[in-house]
């Protein structure tokens, strides 16, 4: 602004200094509004602040401790931790439990029988690695999920598109022992790997190439290969090196075939046909012997009798899998025969983890072992402990609101009384006019007396002696202290005490009264335990907190205290408008009077010319 200052021909006034006390009359009802504005955001601030600490309160401690896991937590003991251990929840009975393993669950693993790359180091491409022509492709179908092999790319590169093939299947390629490994990423009887459908020239990248595939006995409807296509009719004619037996186990009964020096392969296959169905074996147009099951009722397995049968059926014939299924963990719990998936599974709270079978007595009888749940008192008693820390800290914030002092005579500072202090007296006066915000305020009142009355009452359906916070030792101060001093109530404030002694007694009378007098659910307040109380109660309250000063760090123009501050802001906008003509009718009216005294200046000078002459 541009100081305005007559001079010798008018007024000599300094206007601007004018204006401005002139004006300060008149800004002082917009101060007013002002301050009045300020005082309400300061208000929403508190409140917001109190909503951030009711929100966390509520939905971590509040909801964490209505669990029964938390409130009736287990102490579990395995006798011997190297074959079960265990956890328990809070809904595990105190009991001893019994587990036998018999066999752990267990993925599909296949890996390669030896070296697949010769030098033991990869190449840039599978052509190069293992000789395909230029230009050579071919499928593979793995889990039901075809994939096209470009023999242009890399071993590595055939890695990422089993891994990307979403057939929950994990392939490795380990340089330093030069092997190729495939994983089922799951364990059970139903994690499988099955290559049914792969193309001939994929078999013999699977089987030949990378040298998979394992010799199980389990002849399925996806069956067996032969590694190699190397079996001509020559090859099928040739005699076998025996004698040789295999045991056929249908589910006709069991059958032996025997083989001598003058039998050959076709003579196996023949009477493989004879004993487990015709059809069952058969050499494919490509020259693989393949032996499989027509249907899955019709399922048989196949063992070598002693080495040189295994060998046979293995090295000689080259027999792989083209399906191999995990196997399911299998146990006694209590007496029952159970099987699992999984070596980790959860049986009535307990939480099992299997890690070795059962370990056999000198007769060869397997050994039990013992799973001990017990109650973790200890470790209840300090979750309390915990909790009623945290209660009490929640609450002291309540009621420190709820008590601040109110100086009613310590108003906003605006920028021009700010301009006048010192930076300490600036913030001594603020602390003062932000004090007291929340002063005895109906919303935060109504949230104390809640909490009160929810930790006070006993819960409706309760029997017996323990029926409310009360009876397992957990309340308010008492009036008078261990000196025999008198305590006010003002002073308790509602803060709850643990008597350690009286909970721990309680618990061992009833190892779970902590969760059925705070976590017991129920269709009314009455029924409910105290936490459920509580966290039903404070979404109320959350409710209300929002209704009246909406959320910290949230757009809000809907809550109550929103409302007041953009009237509080139309009003100063109206109000800036109106001041800003008035201080322009001022300046004007001083224009007009300067104008008027230089006339009458002019006017007096030229009479005085004139009485002169």
């Amino acid at each position: 602004m541009v100081m305005r200052t007559y001079g010798l021909s008018g007024s000599g006034m300094d206007v601007d200094q004018l204006v401005k006390d002139l004006m300060k009359a008149r800004r002082a009802s917009y101060d007013k509004v002002w301050q009045q504005k300020t005082q309400v955001e300061w208000k929403k601030k508190d409140f917001n602040t109190i909503y951030s600490l009711t929100e966390e309160f509520r939905n971590k401690t509040v909801s964490d401790f209505r669990k029964q896991s938390n409130l009736s937590p287990k102490l579990v003991t395995s006798m011997n931790d190297a074959v079960v251990s265990a956890t328990a929840n809070g809904e595990a009975a105190n009991v001893s439990h019994s587990v036998i393993v018999d066999r752990l669950a267990d993925g599909v693993k296949l890996s390669s029988s030896a070296g697949i790359t010769g030098e033991g180091k990869l190449k840039t491409s599978l052509q190069a690695q293992f000789g395909y022509d230029e230009g050579t492709s071919f499928n593979l179908m793995i889990n039901g999920k075809e994939i096209t092999v470009d023999t242009s790319k890399s071993l590595n590169d055939v890695v990422t598109q089993i891994n990307n093939a979403g057939i929950d299947l994990k392939a490795n390629y380990d340089a330093t022992l030069d092997r190729f490994y495939l994983y089922t990423n799951k364990t059970g009887a139903a994690a499988n790997v099955d290559f049914s459908g792969t193309s001939a020239e994929g078999m013999d990248f699977l089987f030949a190439k990378l040298k998979l595939g394992s010799t199980g006995s389990l002849v399925d409807t996806s069956g067996l290969v032969s590694r190699t296509a190397a079996f001509d009719a020559d090859e099928l004619a040739k005699p076998v090196t025996g004698p040789l037996s295999f045991t056929v186990k249908t589910q006709a009964g069991t059958k032996t075939i025997s083989l001598d020096a003058a039998t050959s392969i076709n003579d196996f296959l023949s009477q493989l046909n004879a004993e487990a169905g015709a059809g069952t074996a058969a050499v494919d147009a490509n020259g693989r012997i393949v032996i499989k099951a027509g249907s899955i009722n019709d399922e048989f397995t196949l063992e070598g009798d002693d080495a040189a049968s295994k060998s046979f059926l293995a090295d000689t014939l080259g027999l792989v899998s083209l399906s191999e299924r995990g196997q399911n963990a299998s146990l006694t719990l209590d007496g029952v025969k159970l099987e699992q998936a999984s070596n980790t599974f959860t049986i009535s709270g307990v939480s099992y983890n299997l890690k070795s079978v059962s370990y056999a007595d000198t007769a060869g009888n397997p050994i039990p072992t013992t799973i001990e749940v017990k109650s973790d008192i200890d470790k209840t008693i300090a979750t309390v402990k915990s909790f009623i820390e945290t209660y009490n800290t929640y609450l002291s914030a309540l009621n420190n609101e709820l008590s601040e002092d109110k100086y009613r005579d310590f108003a906003p500072l605006t920028d021009e009384q700010k301009a006048d202090m010192k930076e300490s007296e600036i913030k001594a006066w603020e602390e003062k006019a932000k004090s007291g915000m929340l002063r005895r305020d109906p919303i935060l009142t109504d949230m104390v007396n809640k909490l009160r009355l929810s930790f006070i009452e006993p819960i409706a359906g309760l029997s017996g002696k323990y029926q409310s916070a009360a009876d397992i030792g957990i309340g308010t101060g008492s009036y008078v202290d261990d000196e025999g001093n008198f305590n006010s109530e003002s002073s308790l404030k509602g803060k709850l005490y643990v008597k350690e002694d009286d909970l721990r007694k309680a618990l061992e009378e009833d190892p779970d009264i902590v969760f059925k007098i705070f976590g017991t659910s129920g269709d009314t307040i009455a029924t409910e335990g105290v936490a459920n109380r509580v966290y039903e109660q404070m979404y109320g309250s959350l409710q209300k907190l929002q209704t009246e000063a909406g959320k910290a760090n949230t757009t809000d123009t809907t809550s109550n205290l929103a409302k007041r501050l953009t009237d509080y802001e139309e009003r100063l906008t109206t109000m800036t408008s109106r001041l800003a003509n008035i201080e322009s009718r001022y300046y004007t009216q001083f224009d007009a009077m300067e104008a008027a005294l230089s006339k009458l200046s002019q006017q007096s000078l030229w009479l005085s010319q004139q009485l002169g002459s």
